[in-house]
Parts: structure tokens; C-alpha cells; sequence
């Protein structure tokens, strides 16, 4: 067992703690950490699945946490589950400095006994250092020739959802040393709109605190000119003397879900009468760096003794197509010959999934919202159902706001069962779409893959040719033509529209081949070219006889 370091500013991107395990546990288990050092009510951590693990706190520098499973996760009565060899990534913030660094040790215990079966070796532990984001701005006047130098460091730390960095500065003379300034950020309003955001739209989500001593903060608000452009104007500093400097800090958090962008804005040390002084650009830079649980999709297997296991997309922004360690939904899912999933599935336990059994009885299972037990129990839909050798959840295609179902007969039509949001009958009757559908040995949808707005069906023939029937929205004929995607899906034997993996509002797809190896397609949003190039998801795939 072994963990990474760590290296954060103050208020910045969530740091990646990495926590690696060399084998995997026979028994239940969970994973427990001790941290050491100065300021720990500084540090916040999360799990992997996005939600914030509280710290015992057991002295002034020391404290525990329990980490992954430490829930019934396999419902056997005992807290934790069976850990698979391999990496969990946490993530860890600052809200300030903490002066030294701070020790990571971990452990893995019994959940039964609580006996420790496995320890960080010596020179595995991780440690977290933290530093402080500083706007600085100086007057240096050599031979009494005043100019402004005014400098940034890291300007703007989110809360780990979102990067600003500093970039190169620059500066203008100025006729002579003023005797008070004060510093003015400003984001042009042509910049807010080339970035496609609006001036109420930043000012909410752009949260700014303000301390002239790094120390206490206090909450800084937006003014919106009347060109609609953003300012804030940070106290006036009075100048003794033209050789002195002030440091003024400034913590930037970003709420999730404003979209990524690029845009540049300004510093000025103004004087009292509005002469600025100097001035520098600040671009901003808005990224994801964490992916709520309800943001991204989670990947059902279903193994040979007829348990469920959901791998939850990882959380990670900057590990596309990879996911976490697996967690058991339950067993009993061989009485099953048909999953699927009737709309897009999350990792904070939303979507609802449908089964049919080896009568031809179809149940629905709704999602909870819950990420330790996701499915609900099971509703009896209706029988009749094993005269279909293909069912798939189609998304919402009749822009009614439920999802609906699509299932292919032996003579290859295809037929639309619509959802109705009704518990008692969750789809209606069928209507016919068409015919021809027996060319194909898969069919799936993996959502909006066009960026329509209307689910598509895609759809691989025994050529081992992929195709795409964008849908239209038209009840009565929700698909148009077919478009080829590409050759050589008949390596996969599974492919599995999975929704969108990354939050980017994308939808994402993978495959595995006959190695059980995993393959991950992210999704363009390009009707002209809807999957970019393949990269390796993982492997050991070929425990699941079904993937969902």
C-alpha cells in the first residue's frame, strides 16, 4: 500500500491523493488514514465518489478518516466490501496555508475483527504541502524616476472545480508616484460575451474574498457596469513613500456546472482621482477538475454468479474514460436473460434500468439517488416479453419527458414502447417503427451522440460495421437514415452506450473485446464524427457475462 504526495495552493484545484493497493482483500475491508501536521481544519477531503469524508480529529496535529466501503457496500451486515487491487483516487483542498507539511499514513482493516491486514511500508507514506496564492503589487522608484511594477502570483485558487492561473504581466510608466492607490479587477464585458457567458451568470459563480494580511477574509462582491462588464475595487493603500509595497490576497472559488472557458481580464492600480498607474492582464482559465456523481455514468457487470457490480466513472476530470473501484449492488441478477438501461444512468444513483426474466416477464427497477444502493426494488412491468431478441432503453425520443424502450422481434421490426412516468404502467402500448432490423447483432443507444437534442439508436450489423439512426423527435418516425460510424466493431463482444463519462455533455461509449479488455470512445458532439479514437479503460472485463 502506498500514497502520493500532494502539493496545493490555498482555495485551488482539489490535489489528487493517491492511493494505491498492491493486492486486493479476501474479506470485507476499508481503508483508514492518519494524518499528522500543523492546521488540519485547513484541509478538506473527499472520496472518490465526490463526497466529503469527515476527520476524527484526535489531537491539535493529528487525526483519522475512513475511506471507500466503509458503508455495507455487499448488504452482508459488516461495514466495507472486498477491495480490489489498484488505485483510489481522494482529493484534498486547503483553505489556507498550513506552514509545514502534513504526514499520510494508511491502513487497511478487517471490517469483521478490525484487525489491520495491510500498512503504507516505510518511505510509502504521502505527505500534503499547501502555499498561498498572493496578488502583490509594488512602486519602486529608482533616481526618482517613478515607474509601476506591479507582479501576480497564482491569482485565483478555486475550490477544486475550476484553475485560474497568472500569466506574464505587464506594466506602463507612470508621471510620478501617487499618493494612494487602490487595486480595480475588471472583466470586460466583450470578454464575457466572446467566452458565451452573461455578466449575472459570472458574478454568481465567480465567488471572491479579499485579506490585506493573508490571514482573515472577507467576501468581495461584483458590481456590473452599465456595458456589463464586472469589477471589484479592493481598499486604497496609502503610499508614505514611492519605495514601499502592500500584499493583498485573494481566494477565487468557482461553483460547478459554469461551463468551460477562456477569458481575459484586467488589474489596475487606480488613484483616488481615476489615473491608473499600472495595469496588467489576468487571463482566467475555467476547468473541471472534480465531476460530481451527477455528472458522470457508471458501467453495470453482471458476473457468473448473478451479482451486480457498478463501476462508477471516476471522478477524476483529468483520467477520462477510466473508472473507480467496483462496489456490489447485490445479488440474484441471473434470473435475468436481458438488461438494459431505459435512460441515461448516473453515478449519484439515478436512471432506471429494466430486466427481463427467463418467463418473459419485464420489471423495472428505478433509481434512488443513492450511491451505496442505486436500484430500488424491482416493479413488475408486464409479461410477454421473450418474444424479442433485442430490448433497448432508447432514451427519451418522444420529447415527453420519460423515457421509453425499443425491442426488435424475430422477423427484425423494431417497435417503440413510449414511457409514461406511471408506476403502475411504465410504458405504453407499442407502436410499430419499422423493418429490417435483423441485419444487426447489436443494437444500443448511447443518447444524444449529435448534440440535437434527440437520443440516437446505434446500431452494429454481422459485417461488424457501427451505424447511427439520428433520431428526429417525430413520434411516429424517430429515426432517420442510418450513418456509418466506422468498420471493425465485430472485435467487441460487448459495446455498451454508456452516456456521458466526463460531464463535458458529451456521450461517451465503450467496448470490450475478446481479452476483456475495456476501450473507451469519447464522445465530439460532431454528427459528422461522434467517436474519437479508442483508449484502454482497464481490463479483466470477462468476469461480466452481461454489460450495462
Amino acid at each position: 500500500m502506498s500514497i502520493g504526495d500532494v502539493r496545493l495552493d490555498a482555495n485551488g484545484p482539489a490535489g489528487d491523493l493517491a492511493i494505491t493497493l498492491t493486492q486486493s482483500t479476501t474479506t470485507d475491508a476499508f481503508i483508514g488514514l492518519a494524518v499528522n501536521g500543523p492546521h488540519l481544519d485547513q484541509l478538506t477531503f473527499f472520496d472518490n465518489y465526490g463526497f466529503r469524508v469527515p476527520m476524527i480529529k484526535l489531537s491539535s496535529t493529528s487525526a483519522l478518516l475512513t475511506v471507500d466501503n466503509d458503508y455495507d457496500a455487499d448488504g452482508n451486515g459488516r461495514a466495507g466490501a472486498p477491495l480490489l487491487a489498484g488505485t483510489i483516487h481522494m482529493h484534498v483542498s486547503a483553505k489556507s496555508p498550513v506552514p509545514s507539511l502534513v504526514e499520510v499514513w494508511g491502513s487497511v482493516y478487517d471490517s469483521g475483527s478490525g484487525a489491520v491486514i495491510g500498512t503504507t511500508g516505510k518511505g510509502d507514506y504521502g505527505s500534503i504541502g499547501v502555499r498561498d496564492p498572493l496578488l502583490s503589487t509594488s512602486w519602486y522608484v529608482p533616481d526618482h524616476e517613478p515607474t509601476g511594477t506591479p507582479s501576480v502570483g497564482n491569482v485565483g485558487i478555486p475550490t477544486g472545480d475550476v484553475v485560474v492561473t497568472a500569466n506574464a504581466l505587464t506594466h506602463k510608466p507612470v508621471p510620478a508616484p501617487p499618493s494612494a492607490t487602490h487595486t480595480r479587477w475588471t472583466i470586460p464585458a466583450d470578454q464575457i460575451s466572446a467566452a458565451q457567458y452573461t455578466p449575472t451568470q459570472l458574478a454568481a459563480a465567480l465567488h471572491v474574498d479579499y485579506s490585506p494580511t493573508s490571514d482573515v477574509y472577507t467576501t468581495k462582491h461584483w458590481t456590473t457596469a452599465a456595458d456589463g462588464s464586472l469589477t471589484i475595487d479592493l481598499p486604497t493603500h496609502q503610499w508614505v513613500t514611492a519605495d514601499s509595497s502592500v500584499t493583498e490576497s485573494l481566494h477565487v472559488a468557482v461553483d460547478w456546472g459554469l461551463p468551460a472557458g477562456t477569458l481575459t481580464s484586467v488589474f489596475q492600480s487606480l488613484g483616488d482621482d481615476g489615473t491608473s498607474y499600472a495595469e496588467w492582464d489576468q487571463p482566467l482559465h475555467f476547468s473541471t477538475d472534480i465531476v460530481p456523481a451527477a455528472r458522470r455514468a457508471p458501467l453495470y457487470g453482471r458476473d457468473s454468479a448473478g451479482v451486480l457490480w457498478q463501476h462508477q466513472a471516476t471522478s477524476n476530470a483529468y483520467s477520462p474514460g477510466t473508472f473507480d473501484p467496483r462496489t456490489r449492488v447485490g445479488g440474484g441478477w441471473n434470473i435475468y436473460n436481458a438488461l438494459t438501461a431505459l435512460g441515461p444512468l448516473k453515478a449519484n444513483g439515478t436512471g432506471d434500468l429494466v430486466a427481463r426474466d427467463t418467463a418473459g416477464v419485464l420489471w423495472l427497477y428505478r433509481g434512488t439517488g443513492r450511491t451505496d444502493a442505486p436500484l430500488a426494488a424491482r416493479i413488475r412491468i408486464s409479461g410477454g416479453w421473450g418474444i424479442y431478441n433485442q430490448l433497448t432503453g432508447a432514451g427519451d425520443i418522444t420529447g415527453d419527458g420519460h423515457p421509453d424502450l425499443v425491442a426488435r422481434d424475430t422477423a427484425g421490426v423494431l417497435w417503440l414502447y413510449r414511457g409514461t412516468g406511471r408506476t403502475d404502467t411504465p410504458l405504453a402500448n407499442r407502436t410499430r417503427i419499422c423493418s429490417g432490423w435483423n441485419t444487426y447483432n447489436q443494437i444500443l443507444t448511447t443518447g444524444d451522440i449529435t448534440g440535437d437534442g434527440h437520443p440516437d439508436l446505434l446500431a452494429r450489423d454481422t459485417a461488424g460495421v457501427l451505424w447511427y439512426y439520428p433520431g428526429t423527435g417525430n413520434t411516429t418516425a424517430p429515426y432517420a437514415n442510418r450513418i456509418r460510424i466506422g468498420g471493425g466493431w465485430n472485435i467487441y463482444t460487448s459495446i455498451v452506450g454508456i452516456g456521458d463519462m466526463t460531464g463535458d455533455g458529451h456521450q461517451d461509449l465503450v467496448a470490450r473485446d475478446s481479452a476483456g479488455k475495456l476501450w473507451y470512445y469519447r464522445g465530439t458532439g460532431n454528427p459528422n464524427a461522434p467517436l474519437d479514437t479508442r483508449t484502454l479503460s482497464g481490463s479483466g472485463m470477462n468476469i461480466y457475462n452481461t454489460l450495462v
